[in-house]
């Protein structure tokens, strides 16, 4: 169903109180880690990125937020931005103080902010829906040295190719790239160890889009 909003956070906030966005947000069964991919329990888990005990992570677009309180559940500090304001204060009723929610874009919160961080993810977030030119920068410099960046979105479809816009969520635009073009972004921004994959859908949703993952190293 096409939408069209009078900004980008209030088409956020319309997609985030939509019967198709609860229902994957009720419970961790549904949408969870291992979920860089929209399917339960498939793909690659946890082990993409530091965590755990004195570790800081940085989920841009948090959403329904079951990622980032895995991470919390794990024993790091869990750090999350998201431009839905709708969806802040839904996290922060459902998980309290042990999530570090902020409500604003991601390009604005790097660029006000001089901490850095373990890892920074996106996963279907932040990373698929802002020009990269202007977010990949603000991000190398938002990493600790070592730093990972990992974000996932469904591969291009039907020749989409660089702004697409979002039909669910106009004005709202994803940026839609191969993942040999993700590599290109990334090794021009400075990221090392950059490797990216498509994870198939499981056997069960044959037919259905898969997920491009892509990875990348702050050097050292």
């Amino acid at each position: 169903m096409d939408a069209t909003y009078e900004s980008e956070a209030a088409a956020w906030d319309g997609y985030a109180t939509r019967e198709r966005n609860r229902v994957w947000a009720k419970g961790a069964g549904r949408f969870h880690w291992t979920q860089w991919t929209l399917f339960p329990a498939h793909g690659p888990d946890l082990e993409l990125i530091p965590c755990g005990p004195g570790t800081t992570v940085l989920d841009l677009g948090f959403g329904a937020c079951a990622n980032l309180a895995a991470i919390a559940d794990r024993g790091g500090r869990a750090v999350g931005v998201d431009v839905s304001e709708h969806q802040v204060t839904v996290a922060r009723a459902e998980h309290g103080d042990r999530l570090e929610l902020h409500h604003g874009t991601a390009y604005r919160f790097l660029s006000g902010r001089r901490e850095q961080y373990d890892a920074i993810v996106s996963v279907f977030g932040a990373v698929w829906f802002t020009e990269p030119a202007q977010l990949l920068p603000v991000i190398w410099s938002a990493l600790k040295p070592g730093g990972m960046l990992v974000f996932s979105h469904r591969p291009p479809e039907d020749g989409e190719h660089g702004p697409t816009p979002h039909s669910d969520v106009l004005p709202v635009h994803r940026w839609s790239y191969s993942p040999a073009e993700w590599l290109n972004w990334l090794d021009a921004t400075g990221f090392t160890e950059v490797e990216t994959w498509t994870v198939p859908p499981p056997p069960t949703k044959e037919g259905l889009a898969g997920t491009v993952i892509v990875r990348g190293r702050r050097p050292s």
